[in-house]
This record gives C-alpha cells, structure tokens and sequence, in this order.
C-alpha cells in the first residue's frame, strides 16, 4: 500500500531511475515491513526552472532542493517505522542522484484507513 511520490531534477536516464525506483522499494520493505508487490514509485522530473527555494529557481542558482519523496501510507505505523523510512528514503535519494542529503526532504502522510481505497474498496473494508 505505500505509495512514493518522487519529485527530482530533470535529466536522469532510464537506468539511473530504474535503480532509484528498486532501491526506494527495498528500503521501505526494510523499514516498515511492507511487501514489496504493494510500493509503488511514482517520479516526477522538474526541469530547472519548475524547481524554487528561497525566491530562486535552481535555473537560477537557487541552492539544491531536491529530491523531495512523499511516502503515502495507511495509518498505524510506529514512530520508530517511521524514523526509519525517513533515514532510508532519504539516504537512497541522495545516494542515487548525488543530491546532498541535508537538500533531501521526505514526507510521510498518514491517511485513514477509511481515506484509503484499495481495488474500489477502502482500507478498512479489506482489513487494513
């Protein structure tokens, strides 16, 4: 059920996205227990003028602040699940697109079990 939205600088290849999206997967099975057949990795890729910090675009020279990863779960997770999801995801997307990992942001977001539909279904229904 967990759900990566990634949003990263444009102009990565395929095969440098292809490990993102498997390394991303791993590391959220090791912290939070998930299978593997539930992640799912959406990327989005920003070109340099779409991405901002302090009134800048990175276009710009606005300083790195990307990648930011927003990890949709099913609510109920520990704090100590979540800690480290944080620390994987964030050590991973620094980690495969060079990024400085004080530039790298992670989101997590808890939704209900109830806000949550699997298959037209919520969460809930299915035992979730």
């Amino acid at each position: 059920m967990p759900t990566l939205e990634v949003f990263l600088p444009a102009g990565h290849d395929d095969a440098r996205k292809a490990e993102l999206i498997a390394r991303l997967s791993h590391a959220t099975v090791d912290a939070i227990g998930a299978p593997i057949e539930s992640v799912r990795v959406l990327l989005t890729e920003l070109p340099a003028t779409h991405i901002g910090l302090g009134g800048r675009s990175a276009a710009d020279g606005a300083p790195p602040s990307l990648p930011v990863i927003v990890a949709i779960l099913i609510a109920g997770r520990t704090d100590e699940q979540k800690r480290a999801l944080i620390a994987a995801l964030s050590d991973v997307g620094a980690n495969v697109l060079d990024a400085p990992l004080q530039a790298t942001r992670v989101i997590i977001k808890d939704i209900p079990n109830t806000d949550f539909g699997i298959g037209g279904q919520t969460a809930r229904a299915l035992g979730r």
